[in-house]
């Protein structure tokens, strides 16, 4: 866990995307590895069994510091199912490590990334 990290939470929101319609939000807060993974990818679960219609889902990651092999696999694999289902996914407020690992493994041009820095 890193130094800075806030106690691991996953919140979800809903937005009303003007000409796009509703979109799940999901605001992480924390580390995302070994020992958190398995929340955010819970958190995923739900929302995609629940949705009625292609999910429209972003994750919020302006809160999480750190993020590792485990936490990406979840990431890439919440964008395959979503999108082999006719939904979108994407990620905002990805920095500083976060946007490194994405960087380097190019799963930033794969996986959506909006608001990186």
């Amino acid at each position: 866990m890193s130094p800075e990290a806030p106690e691991f939470a996953v919140r979800t929101e809903k937005e009303q995307v003007p000409d796009v319609g509703p979109r799940v939000l999901l605001v992480v807060a924390g580390d995302i590895d070994y020992t958190h993974h398995e929340a955010l990818e819970a958190a995923i679960d739900h929302e995609i069994a629940r949705a009625n219609a292609p999910l429209d889902l972003v994750v919020d990651l302006a809160a999480v510091p750190y993020c590792d092999s485990c936490g990406m696999r979840v990431l890439l694999g919440a964008a395959q199912r979503i999108d082999a289902a006719g939904g979108s996914f994407g990620l905002r407020g990805v920095h500083g490590q976060v946007a490194r690992a994405l960087r380097l493994t190019g799963l930033d041009r794969v996986l959506g990334v909006a608001g990186s820095g």
